[in-house]
């Protein structure tokens, strides 16, 4: 195996892989984020904020490069859970913090470094100079951005850095930038004093004697900037900055938009801020008809609206609060260019090719880039031929070299192409040059590297290029230089130290050689003694426990670490000293959490003291009630890892109490104080029903099974009931009744098992009811013979003998179906009727009729009952024609009923239809009343009239239905009227008022109304027969009786029998 090192995608980070090919699902660290630079003011908190990626998941630390950070006061490092962010804060900042700090991210693929830096500023200062002015925000090499990233850049970085800010000089940009750090290190000698007043309202310069002052008044986030002034005729220059605690909750994200669309970038700050800079590719932007900035009226969220995008306005934006900033990408796509990826392949792809499409396109991933050159021709011009590699070469070169220090290393490729093609060979980004350990060899078909007696420090990245008149092309290798490791890192950190172990930690060598660290190899030397006692050998970890160690005892160790290549170097740590014996303080009192007949459930607290060692568990007693005895609950060889502990060694109503010790690398404390007494007992609970999608109606078919089922929870054991109709079931019915759970079970139901089941479950706490209703039916019988008649011409009344599960069913009813000679098809002419007749209209004559009648419940549909074919073919007479005679006859007649309304008799819930058959000449005027009340246009009700055939249909029948339907025909010759009296089943009660009219000695023993038919009741009623008087009963029928309103009826004691009855007529459908 060897380590690769290579720049990540973020600038200034660099990466290090352990092994050339990494597996699936796992990457090395990389800062999606890195540290940024900090200016504070002396005795101020200083932040540095980082976001690593990398799977798994890397630890990250941080040092510096002139101290440590080992006072934890002063240096704070935190993570931030919901940002994911790393974070080192530095508190009450002094000179001595000043420094370059460095942040890790590692884990087993790799590991991923950058640097920061902590400037410190100081409260007053004052600058010698003649004027200032601040300087100017521009594009290119005017922007003071563009110096500032150029002069902390990697030269490898110049060309992209230009790229991006549109530089295209980059050697008289070299030149510039070198003369400019010249004159930064003149100005640093320079005796340099600036002046803050925060107090003052506006810069302003003042000349005191030969000393010039600028003093920047009423500093806001908008003033921070370059600063360029003349101090004795010589050019300076120095950056404001705003120190303010401002950070983003959320940062601008990279935004895809389509030419002619709008992006908007929008971030959101800690602390208000009235306004903020937006910058593009370093370019002050401004609110105008291209960008639109807009703040919030709380003005924590910022927004930058670019309207009308084109492919100008793509590239880096960045937002600047204070001296913290953030960027993100505008990429403005182009319909006529398609960006694909499938897996490791990535396409572009330009659908119709022109002129402004010709140019240089780069791609670039993981901190590797290839370009490529593309021309448009017309048709019948030459074909392009670019460079390109041999592909068996190139799957060789591309694969990692690894070779053993001081010895060569050789790549050769060959390639075809367009000639002249030029090669070049690269190490690390630096072009290659013959010299003494570096040989090229170039033919017209071939290239060949060698690379002489290598170092370690020679590991890195080789590539080469390739290049002609009609493109280049690129290929990259990683060369591996195996070396034995340096040193382990120290100093070593004790992580625990006692009287039994020390255990201890330490940091793997900074360079493995390129091969991952195997072992370690661990000596160990007394304090005072002159010898070494070898300790063998460890795995690859970076940390050991000794526990061959005497109490008290100081110790040195000496570490190497192992490789295949070879055995590193010693490092020897410091000494460590081994505790003594110190035990643990007693924990508070346990705490019964709760109890039950079987087990009991204990809880506690860690004590205030471990004893200066971890705590490896506890030990749990009880004791019962009356007892001296403690006996222990965990075995004597398996100590509590938790605080809490579940007691199942108990007896049923026994009273416990219970202490607890910890237990440390010393051994046992000191047990606490004991527990409150308990009982082993189940808590009180009332029943309650734990099934939230138990059945409250059911149908099932007749002779199958029954079986409701109820799960509870009730303490104590509750005494569960079950009833039918509120009476207790049969014997037949099985009962089972298990923990929580009750059943009742009917192998072969009958139809009278129909009723409304009921579980009491019971027990000293309360009660718990359920009720199910049950209804068993099978199939219905099919009705009995069907008989037509003809009442009224067109129509046919069918007429039915009721079905034998009629009276034992009371959800049953009937269905009539038609079949016409002229139709294949039966069609269903009537549904849900409750009565043993319906009448069909639209009978044509000439035509067969065929009729079924069916019976249904709620368990299915019986076989039809058939009818007899209704009508017959017409015969074709003979047509005689004779002259009518010219006498006139008037064919006028008064209104008749030829068929009146019956009495009908509804269920509540269901229709009802009620119709009559009237004449008359002219056509009479039909109006239906309801208790004399017109309900022609009441939409309740359905009123038709066919040919003389008038219908009502009550689509829903309810108890104010109840009442005398009366239907009026009407003509210009006179009138007639035909009624019915509609009752209602299940819903229609009559009350009666009794009182006496004499003074009796409890002479009601009993009264019951039965109601015999629609017009008449019986009341009966019974007196104590001791009583030997005459009583005088009065009834007060309330309304709707045709007796008097007051009936008095008087009794002797001779009529006084036990049972005494009298009789109604009442007016139907009254209450």
């Amino acid at each position: 195996k060897s380590a690769i090192r290579r720049r990540s995608k973020t600038p200034g980070v660099m990466i290090t892989q352990y092994a050339a090919i990494l597996p699936e699902d796992k990457s090395t660290p990389d800062f999606q984020c890195k540290p940024m630079p900090v200016t504070v003011k002396e005795g101020n908190l200083a932040i540095f904020k980082a976001v690593v990626t990398g799977d798994p998941k890397p630890d990250v630390s941080w040092r510096r490069a002139k101290g440590n950070l080992a006072d934890k006061e002063k240096f704070q490092k935190k993570y931030d859970e919901s940002t994911g962010e790393h974070i080192l804060e530095i508190h009450k900042v002094s000179a001595e913090e000043a420094d370059t700090y460095k942040c890790y991210a590692v884990n087993e693929c790799g590991k991923a470094v950058c640097t920061t830096t902590l400037s410190i500023v100081d409260v007053t200062v004052t600058f010698n100079v003649k004027y200032f002015s601040k300087a100017q925000t521009a594009g290119g090499d005017n922007d003071e951005t563009f110096w500032d990233a150029m002069m902390n850049a990697d030269k490898r970085d110049y060309e992209s850095i230009c790229s991006e800010y549109g530089v295209a000089d980059l050697n008289t940009i070299l030149k510039k930038l070198e003369e400019k750090r010249n004159q930064k290190g003149k100005n640093k000698q320079k005796d340099v004093i600036i002046s803050y007043d925060n107090d003052a309202k506006k810069q302003d310069i003042q000349s005191l004697g030969k000393k010039n002052y600028i003093r920047n008044e009423g500093t806001v986030q908008h003033d921070t900037g370059i600063y360029i002034g003349d101090v004795e005729e010589a050019n300076l220059s120095f950056s404001l900055p705003l120190v303010s605690n401002v950070d983003f909750v959320i940062k601008i994200q990279e935004i895809k938009a389509e030419e002619s669309d709008d992006a908007l970038f929008e971030c959101v700050l800690t602390h208000p801020l009235p306004k903020i800079t937006w910058m593009r590719k370093g370019v002050l932007l401004e609110d105008g008809e291209k960008c639109n900035i807009t703040v919030s009226d709380n003005r924590l969220i910022h927004r930058l609206l670019i309207k009308d995008c084109t492919k100008l306005d793509k590239g880096i934006y960045s937002a600047v609060a204070g001296i913290i900033s953030c960027s993100a990408w505008l990429v403005v796509e182009d319909d006529n260019v398609s960006i694909t990826m499938n897996g490791p392949i990535h396409k572009l792809v330009i659908m119709k090719c022109s002129e402004d499409n010709s140019g240089k396109y780069r791609f670039e991933a993981d901190g590797r880039k290839t370009e490529a050159i593309t021309k448009i021709i017309s048709t019948g011009s030459i074909c392009l031929d670019p460079p390109r590699f041999d592909p068996e070469d190139l799957s060789a070169f591309t694969r990692p070299l690894a070779v053993k220090v001081g010895h060569n290393a050789t790549y050769k490729l060959q390639f075809i192409g367009h000639k002249p093609i030029k090669v070049q060979w690269y190490k690390d980004g630096d072009e290659l040059k013959d010299d003494n350990s570096t040989m090229i060899e170039r033919s017209a078909s071939h290239t060949r590297l060698l690379l002489s007696r290598c170092q370690r420090r020679d590991t890195g990245e080789i590539k080469i290029k390739i290049k002609n008149d009609h493109g280049f092309t690129e290929a990259v290798s990683q060369l591996v230089v195996l070396d034995k490791p340096s040193p382990p890192l120290g100093p070593a950190e004790v992580t625990e130290s006692s009287a039994l172990c020390i255990e201890f930690k330490w940091r793997p060598p900074k360079d493995d050689g390129g091969s991952p660290v195997t072992n370690y190899i661990l000596e160990r030397q007394q304090v005072g003694r002159n010898t070494w006692k070898k300790m063998g050998e460890i795995p690859g970890v970076p940390i050991y426990r000794d526990t061959d160690v005497d109490r008290g005892r100081k110790y040195c160790y000496r570490i190497w670490a192992v490789t295949s290549e070879g055995m590193s170097e010693v490092m020897e740590t410091d000494e460590m000293q081994a505790g003594k014996f110190a035990f643990p303080g007693p924990p508070a009192p346990p705490k019964v959490v709760s109890a039950f007949n079987d087990c009991i459930n204990i809880s506690w607290s860690s004590p205030s003291s471990t004893g200066g060692s971890r705590l490896l568990g506890y030990i749990l007693e009880k004791r019962k009630q009356g007892s001296n005895l403690w006996t222990c609950v965990n075995a004597p060889d398996e100590i509590i890892k938790e605080k809490k502990y579940a007691v199942k060694d108990v007896v049923e109503g026994i009273e416990y109490e219970f202490r607890v010790c910890a237990v440390n690398l010393s051994g046992a404390g000191e047990f606490s104080n004991a527990s409150e007494f308990v009982f082993a007992r189940d808590p009180k609970m009332r029943p309650r029903f734990t099934n939230n999608k138990m059945k409250s109606f059911m149908v099932v078919r007749a002779g199958n099974s029954v079986r409701i089922t109820v799960n509870f929870e009730a303490s104590p054991w509750p005494e569960i009931t079950w009833l039918k109709d509120n009476v207790p079931v049969m014997k037949r019915v099985t009962i089972s009744n298990s923990d929580g759970s009750s059943q009742l079970l009917i192998p072969t139901s009958e139809r009278l098992d129909s009723g409304i089941y009921s579980v009491l479950v019971k027990n000293i706490v309360g009660q718990e009811t359920f009720s199910t209703e049950v209804r068993v039916t099978d199939d219905p019988k099919p009705p009995g013979p069907v008989e037509l008649e003809e009442s009224v011409p067109g129509t046919v009344t069918v007429i039915w003998q009721p079905s034998p599960d009629e009276k034992r069913d009371d959800r049953l009813h009937y269905t009539v179906s038609k079949l016409e000679s002229t139709k294949h098809t039966w069609t269903t002419v009537a549904d849900r009727l409750f009565n043993n007749r319906f009448t069909v209209c639209n009978i044509m004559q000439g035509r067969e009729y065929h009729f079924r009648v069916y019976a249904k419940n709620d368990m299915g549909i019986s076989a039809p009952s058939e009818s007899p074919i209704w009508g017959m073919e017409k015969k074709k007479e003979k047509m005689v024609i004779t002259e009518p005679s010219r006498k006139d006859c008037d064919l006028r007649c008064t209104p008749s009923f030829i068929v009146p309304l019956k009495p009908q008799t509804a269920t509540v819930g269901y229709e009802c239809y009620m119709s009559c058959a009237v004449k008359g000449d002219p056509a009479a005027r039909i109006t239906w009343y309801r208790n004399h009340v017109s309900i022609n246009t009441d939409t309740n009700y359905y009123v038709s009239n066919t040919c003389g055939v008038c219908s009502l249909l009550i689509l829903r029948v309810g108890p104010k239905d109840v009442g005398e339907y009366k239907v009026v025909a009407d003509n210009s010759l006179g009138r007639a009227e035909c009624s019915t009296v509609l009752s209602v089943r299940g819903k229609t009660e009559t009350w009666l008022h009794f009182c006496f009219t004499k003074k009796v000695y409890t002479p009601l023993l009993a009264c019951q109304v039965i109601l015999i038919s629609i017009r008449n009741v019986s009341l009966f009623w019974s007196y104590n027969l001791h009583n030997q008087i005459d009583t005088q009963a009065e009834i007060f029928p309330v309304r709707g009786c045709k007796n008097a309103p007051k009936l008095k009826t008087f009794f002797s004691y001779a009529q006084l029998s036990s049972v005494c009855p009298i009789h109604l007529e009442l007016d139907s459908g009254k209450d």
